[in-house]
This record gives structure tokens, C-alpha cells and sequence, in this order.
């Protein structure tokens, strides 16, 4: 007699989920760190566009691996539609969205404006030596749909599948733990501050029911985090027109 029973639709609401943010984060991580497409990029273009075109492009991957992706296989197999998985804006629920979203944001981007004091040679991301604010907005962009699917795929995908299976305070420590461990190759105090963060967005998406507080306040985070890197950087400057 077989040890392992075949998966229920219960299993599967908890086995999908896990197997579409695992897969989805690891082709996202790999083609980041990979040098293929950005020696491709590199050897089309000057340094300063090969830079910038070759993270806004692995950021759009990732918004697609992490939250394209998911998405379908999610409402195909399981039913789940986006709205279900926290891509919704309650009206029973938009004051405390609006609520937490500006309060939270306000502390994130402190923290983040704070932070970026101490230079850090891997942020911002595009490293270009010289920028336009075209560059920025694209930089801006590139931050916004990365974070919309790395969101996605964290507080929906993950919690509220494993919420219904594993109850509320399980699924938001699995999501806590794992969140943690995606921030590992960033350093201590990125995986550290990813605890408290992750725990509280968690908390934040299921007692509003929806994913914006979360996106919103992670993008917020990141615009301050690349900009004002970026004007602290000593080799990095805007463009002369």
C-alpha cells in the first residue's frame, strides 16, 4: 500500500500554488543572474541603454513568470480567478486600503530614504553612468511591474490558497519564512527586514482582502530605494542635454 495518496483538490489548492511561486521566482532569478541576455544586450548597444534595457527587460520577465504565468494556470486548473487571489479594490474595505497604503507608505519610503544613505555597490539595479529622466521613468516602470507580479505571486498566489487550507497564521508563516529566504543573496539586514515587512503585508492583504496596499507600498519603496541610490552614487550622474 502506497504511503503517498493521490492529490485531493485540497492538496492541490496548497501543491499549485507552492509549485507556481517556486518555478515562477527561479525563472525569473536565473535569467537575472544569468550573463547570456545581458552580454546580448551589451554587444547591441552602448553601456548606458545596454544597462538600463537589459534590467527593465528581466524585471518585465519577471512580472510575467511570477504573475502572467501564475495567473492563467491558477483560474485554468483551480478556478482561482485574479480577483480571488487579492487583485481586487473592496468598496467595503477602500478606506482601510487608502488607509494603509499612504500610512505604510509614508514609513516605507522613510526607511528607504534613510537607508540608501549608506552606499551599497548592487543598488540601483541599472547601472548606467549617466541618466535622463526617461531613463528614471523607465527604471520607475521596470520597479512597478516587477513589484506588481512579485506581489501577486507572494500575497496572492501563495496566501490565500494556503490561507483556505492551513488556516490564516500558517499560510502568513510560510509566506513570511519564504519571503525572508528570497532576500538572502541581498544581505543580512535585506533577508532580516524582510520579516517584520512580509508579515505585516500579509497581515495587511488579508484583513483588506487585496493586494494593492502591498504593491503600492513595495513600489513605493523601491522608486525611493533607485533614486535617491542613484543620486548618492559617486559615479552616476544626469546627462548634460
Amino acid at each position: 500500500m502506497s504511503l503517498i495518496p493521490p492529490l485531493s483538490h485540497l492538496d492541490w489548492i496548497s501543491v499549485l500554488p507552492l509549485t507556481l511561486s517556486l518555478t515562477g521566482f527561479l525563472a525569473f532569478w536565473f535569467v537575472f543572474h544569468g550573463e547570456g541576455l545581458k552580454a546580448r544586450f551589451h554587444r547591441s548597444m552602448p553601456h548606458d541603454p545596454a544597462c538600463l534595457w537589459h534590467i527593465f527587460s528581466v524585471k518585465a520577465w519577471g512580472f510575467f513568470t511570477m504573475g502572467v504565468i501564475p495567473a492563467i494556470v491558477m483560474w485554468s486548473v483551480l478556478g482561482w480567478n485574479p480577483a480571488d487571489l487579492g487583485l481586487r479594490w473592496p468598496s467595503e474595505h477602500s478606506t482601510a486600503i487608502w488607509k494603509w497604503t499612504l500610512g505604510l507608505g509614508v514609513v516605507v519610503v522613510a526607511v528607504a530614504w534613510l537607508g540608501a544613505r549608506k552606499f551599497d555597490p548592487q543598488y540601483p539595479q541599472m547601472q548606467a553612468k549617466e541618466w535622463t529622466m526617461g531613463m528614471m521613468m523607465v527604471n520607475w516602470l521596470g520597479w512597478a511591474l516587477y513589484l506588481a507580479g512579485y506581489e501577486f505571486m507572494f500575497r496572492g498566489v501563495l496566501l490565500f490558497p494556503l490561507t483556505e487550507t492551513m488556516g490564516a497564521w500558517s499560510a502568513v508563516a510560510v509566506n513570511t519564512v519564504l519571503y525572508s529566504a528570497t532576500h538572502i543573496p541581498k544581505g543580512r539586514d535585506e533577508a532580516i527586514g524582510a520579516i517584520p515587512l512580509g508579515f505585516l503585508l500579509c497581515w495587511v492583504t488579508l484583513q483588506t482582502t487585496s493586494l494593492w496596499p502591498a504593491i503600492l507600498v513595495h513600489i513605493f519603496m523601491a522608486w525611493t530605494n533607485s533614486t535617491v541610490r542613484f543620486m548618492r552614487h559617486p559615479e552616476m550622474k544626469w546627462k548634460k542635454q
